[in-house]
C-alpha cells in the first residue's frame, strides 16, 4: 500500500455499496473535502509528495487562493510534524479518512480500534486539531472547495469512464474464496497528482472501511490522464483488504512468529530499495509482495495482453520484489486447487513456507561469497 513510485483513504460523499458477491457491482469514485484540506495543507508546508503539479488549473487556483496562509500555525505546524515525526505520504490520507466535519468543526472519528497510522500515535492530537480547524476557518476552505464542483466531477467522471468501468469487482470473492468484511471506496485526491495510497479506519459497530486514495493528473488542455494503465494500481490497493489481516498479530500471531525472522532477512537485504519506497517493516514488505502477485493473477484470469503482463512483472522486479514471478507462480497452483483449500487463509501457511524457503537460499548465497 506505501509506494513511492506510484505511491502508493473521512469521505465527502456517501461511497458505493461493497458487496462482493453482487454481480455488476459498480465502483463509483468520490471527492473528499478532509483528503483536499490535508493534501493542500501538506503541499502549503512543502510536502513534495503533495506538490508535484500535476493538476493543471487547479494546482494554480489553490496557489493563489491560499497564497496568503503559507506562514498560518498549521502550516508551520505540519512541518514540525513531518520533521518531528515523520508525518507524510499515506500518513497524511490516514488523518484525512479519520476526520469528521460537523458544523465546521473538525474532529477525530469514533473506532472501535485505532487504525490511524502509528506515526500519529505522538502527536498531540488536540493541538493538531485546534491548528487544522484554525485553518480551516480562517482560510475559508469550504468555499474553495465548494468553488471547484466542476473540476471534480470531471475527474470522477474521466476515472468511471476510463477505469472503475474495467474493473471486475467480483474477480476478488472469487479468488479469495469468501465476502469481503469490509466497505470499499474510491477516492480521488485532487491534489495527490501520481499518489496512491490505501488507507483505513474502523468505526464503532460497523465494518471496516477501506479506502483507496488515487491521485489525479490532466494533460496541457487541463483534460484528466485516467486510462486503462491505471486499472493495476486500483487492482492493488483493493488487494490489500484481503491481504493485510493475515499479519495482524492479535488475529494471526502463528503467522508472525513463523515468517518473522525468514522475512526480516529478506527485508534487510533488500532495505534500500523498500526505504526508496516507505516500506519500513517486513510486515509491509510480505503483504506488498503477496498484493502484486496477486496483482499478476487479476491480469491472468482477465486476459490482459502477454506484454502487458510481462510489463507488471518486470516493474516489480526492477522494484526489488525480485520474487514476485515464483510468489505469482504459487498463487497460480492456489487458482488451480482452491477446491482443496475453501479461501486463501487455509492456503496462507503456503505463502508462509514460500518466504522461508526464499530466505535460507538466498541466505546460502549470501554466506557461500563471504
Amino acid at each position: 500500500m506505501k509506494n513511492k513510485y506510484f505511491a502508493k483513504c473521512i469521505v465527502f460523499l456517501a461511497l458505493f455499496i461493497a458487496c462482493l458477491c453482487t454481480k455488476a457491482q459498480s465502483v463509483i469514485p468520490q471527492v473528499s473535502e478532509n483528503v483536499e484540506l490535508m493534501s493542500i495543507l501538506s503541499r502549503i508546508a512543502g510536502y513534495p509528495e503533495y506538490s508535484m503539479d500535476a493538476a493543471g488549473q487547479y494546482i494554480k487556483d489553490m496557489d493563489i487562493f491560499f497564497k496568503d496562509k503559507t506562514e498560518h500555525p498549521a502550516v508551520l505546524y505540519m512541518k514540525e510534524l513531518r520533521n518531528k515525526y515523520g508525518i507524510s505520504y499515506d500518513a497524511v490520507m490516514s488523518m484525512a479518512v479519520h476526520l469528521e466535519n460537523r458544523d465546521d468543526i473538525l474532529s477525530l472519528v469514533e473506532e472501535e480500534t485505532s487504525t490511524l497510522d502509528e506515526r500519529w500515535n505522538d502527536v498531540d492530537k488536540d493541538e493538531f486539531l485546534s491548528h487544522l480547524n484554525s485553518f480551516y476557518n480562517e482560510a475559508k476552505f469550504n468555499e474553495f472547495f465548494k468553488s471547484h464542483k466542476d473540476i471534480y466531477e470531471k475527474g470522477m467522471k474521466s476515472f468511471q469512464t476510463n477505469v472503475t468501468d474495467y474493473f471486475n469487482i467480483d474477480w476478488y470473492s472469487g479468488f479469495y474464496g469468501g465476502e469481503p468484511q469490509e466497505n470499499y471506496s474510491i477516492i480521488i485526491g485532487f491534489c495527490n497528482g501520481g499518489g496512491n495510497y490505501g488507507a483505513n479506519r474502523q468505526l464503532k459497530g460497523q465494518k471496516k472501511d477501506v479506502f483507496a486514495i488515487v491521485g489525479y493528473f490532466v494533460n496541457d488542455e487541463d483534460v484528466p490522464m485516467y486510462n486503462r494503465r491505471f486499472l493495476p494500481t486500483l487492482i492493488h490497493e483493493f488487494n490489500h483488504s484481503f491481504i493485510n489481516h493475515y499479519l495482524d498479530e492479535d488475529k494471526y500471531p502463528e503467522h508472525v512468529k513463523e515468517l518473522e525472522s525468514a522475512a526480516t532477512d529478506l527485508f534487510n537485504s533488500s532495505q534500500w530499495s523498500m526505504k526508496m519506497q516507505a516500506y519500513g517493516n517486513w510486515k509491509t514488505m510480505i503483504n506488498e509482495s503477496v498484493v502484486r502477485a496477486a496483482v499478476v493473477c487479476y491480469m491472468l484470469d482477465n486476459e490482459y495482453k502477454p506484454e502487458e503482463i510481462k510489463t507488471e512483472l518486470l516493474m516489480q522486479m526492477q522494484l526489488n520484489f525480485r520474487w514476485v514471478p515464483e510468489l505469482t507462480s504459487l498463487l497460480r497452483k492456489y487458482e488451480k486447487k482452491q477446491n482443496k483449500y475453501g479461501n486463501f487463509e487455509k492456503f496462507y501457511p503456503n505463502v508462509i513456507s514460500f518466504f522461508i524457503d526464499y530466505a535460507q537460499k538466498e541466505n546460502k548465497i549470501i554466506d557461500a561469497v563471504k
